[in-house]
């Protein structure tokens, strides 16, 4: 695992927001394994101001502060509101912000997340700059770049026209670039996948991330008591909750959920419970529609201890949403083997698979078939107690600790490629715990040598191979040398000397023998020109030959080369091939003072 300095980006904090709630994770998790991570948002959480933006507009444009509530360091940057595209936050002279944040921090790693906003742009630009600037010998710090969309299909039944045509506008000309430019791209299911890959992106840097569930909060509050739940709030202990956990608004259809509780009004042995964060025009409407039904407990934004006590007291969860990319939701009632009635729109056909994990419904608008599929899992406990077994099981494999850990892995990788160490071989590569960069490569035949700004490789051999490392402080001297071929020499001299004493040796041969040459050679001498075939020729010409062959090659292959002196290790021979390496080397050594 190689150390890694991280910035998350996203707009905004939230206490409740897909989105802002998966950032948020991302920062917690990495630093838990040991990187040094920052989310990178601007001055506003859950759309209200939380420091004035005056002061970061006087500074430096950031301010880094440990988040008691987030639990996690923030760098809180200059933002605003954007009059268009519409309820969009974007950062102020964010290129400028983010160079000083890069530098000053020592970040290496930057993750993106959303649509529709100037961060992703702006950070993938930033990258193309730096990738730039290392090519023509500046800038040297490897930047990996990931970019996540949580990409929402542009709905004409959510979006005005203008809306709808410039949020496609943007995905073909911005999100284009950034899935062009990113060294990996986070897809929360395989149909958001199928549409950035349709857009322009590579499929080979696709890396599943479906949100994840947060494994540590159920840990935390792993003591909660449903009973508790259901006493604070007045429901009966024998009745069976269907949950909506979500923010309140037109998006994912809260108002269909209570039409369904309404038909199901009769039924003594269900009970509603609506919670979420609203806030709106649309939210006031829920709310004043869902007290006026017997069967419904409105809780409205809960914090996460109860949160996850509404999870474990449910024995159903319901989303008829219009639009939905993933569903975060759905995956932790899942997690404690909660099955779901869906809509089955945009992610949620991924998230819940009907009829093993939940059920789907023909849509947002299907009234009746969500109240057939409830009344079908309470009348038919052993599809319910199947279900909720295959539900557990899916959420436990997508939880935030294990897809973080894995994206660590692949992000290891990224930072190798992005270093130039990539002709390092992999067993190398497992070593290294921090991050450095290849500064000049060199080949010849089965060797080769990579400079970092640490240190120098030198591989030799390809399927049985040596790597050898030494660190520049740790290279004491190079000596110019001149390397002969001795082997050789000697090989050619002893076949000659066979030759010439063969005459002599004939009596220790037995007579097969010596007739089976003689029959051989008798063979072969009408194919040779006379004059080969003379005395002189055959008893001291021919004899020698191996010898002047082997002369001739031991000058031809007579070398120049060094030999690195170093701590610790025999001398490392390169050839003259490597004498531009040599000279780099010379020159870093220099440079530091060491020699």
């Amino acid at each position: 695992m190689i150390k890694k300095n991280l910035g998350v980006v996203m707009y905004q904090t939230s206490n409740s927001k897909g989105q802002e709630l998966v950032a948020q994770r991302m920062v917690r998790e990495f630093n838990k394994l040991g990187h040094q991570a920052y989310l990178i948002t601007g001055v506003f959480h859950d759309g209200k101001e939380v420091i004035p933006a005056e002061g970061l507009q006087k500074g430096k444009g950031y301010v880094v502060v440990k988040d008691d509530a987030l639990g996690i360091p923030v760098i809180r940057v200059d933002s605003y509101v954007a009059t268009w595209p519409p309820r969009r936050i974007v950062f102020r002279d964010f290129m400028h912000t983010l160079e000083k944040i890069v530098d000053d921090l020592g970040l290496n790693v930057l993750i993106t997340h959303s649509t529709l906003w100037n961060g992703p742009e702006e950070v993938a630009k930033f990258t193309t700059w730096r990738r730039d600037m290392r090519n023509l010998g500046g800038y040297q710090d490897p930047i990996v770049f990931c970019h996540m969309s949580h990409l929402q299909e542009a709905s004409p039944v959510r979006y005005s026209l203008p809306e709808l045509t410039f949020r496609t506008a943007w995905n073909k000309l911005s999100l284009s670039k950034i899935l062009e430019t990113a060294n990996l791209v986070l897809t929360v299911t395989p149909f958001e996948k199928e549409s950035e890959i349709k857009i322009g992106g590579n499929q080979e840097k696709c890396f599943l991330f479906p949100g994840g569930v947060d494994d540590e909060a159920f840990l935390r509050f792993s003591s909660v008591d449903a009973v508790n739940f259901r006493a604070r709030h007045n429901i009966n202990p024998e009745v069976r909750i269907v949950s909506y956990l979500g923010t309140i608004e037109e998006r994912k259809n809260p108002l269909a959920v209570l039409k369904v509780a309404e038909k199901l009004k009769n039924e003594k042995r269900l009970h509603f419970v609506f919670a979420g964060k609203g806030g709106s025009a649309y939210a006031q409407d829920v709310e004043k529609k869902a007290l006026s039904l017997p069967n419904v407990t409105y809780l409205g934004e809960i914090d996460e201890r109860e949160k996850i006590e509404c999870i474990k007291a449910s024995y159903l969860n319901i989303l008829l949403s219009r639009l939905e990319a993933l569903g975060i939701a759905q995956l932790e009632f899942m997690y404690c083997g909660v099955p779901v009635i869906t809509s089955g729109t945009g992610g949620q056909a991924w998230v819940v698979r009907n009829g093993i994990d939940g059920l789907h419904v023909k849509g947002p608008d299907d009234i009746d078939g969500a109240v057939s599929a409830i009344l079908r899992l309470l009348n038919d406990e052993s599809a319910y107690r199947q279900m909720s077994a295959n539900a557990i099981e899916k959420a436990g494999k997508l939880t935030i600790s294990r897809l973080v850990s894995n994206l660590d892995s692949s992000l290891d990788g990224e930072m190798v490629k992005e270093s130039g160490l990539a002709k390092i071989p992999s067993e190398v590569h497992t070593t290294l715990l921090q991050p450095e960069h290849a500064l000049k490569t060199w080949t010849d035949g089965t060797s080769g040598m990579v400079a970092t700004n640490k240190r120098v490789f030198i591989k030799k051999g390809f399927i049985s191979r040596t790597v050898t490392e030494l660190r520049y402080a740790d290279i004491k001297s190079i000596e110019y040398t001149r390397r002969f071929p001795w082997k050789t020499l000697l090989i050619g001299t002893a076949i000659s000397a066979f030759f010439l004493v063969a005459p002599s040796l004939r009596p220790i041969f037995s007579r097969a023998f010596i007739t089976q040459i003689e029959e051989w050679w008798n063979t072969v001498m009408p194919l040779i020109p006379v004059w080969l075939t003379s005395e002189t020729v055959t008893q001291v010409i021919l004899p020698l030959l191996p010898f002047l062959i082997s002369l001739l090659l031991f000058f031809l292959g007579a070398r120049l080369g060094f030999k690195l002196y170093g701590i610790g290790i025999k001398p490392l021979y390169l050839p003259r091939r490597f004498k531009e390496a040599v000279g780099f080397i010379r020159d870093r050594i220099d440079s530091s003072g060491t020699i």
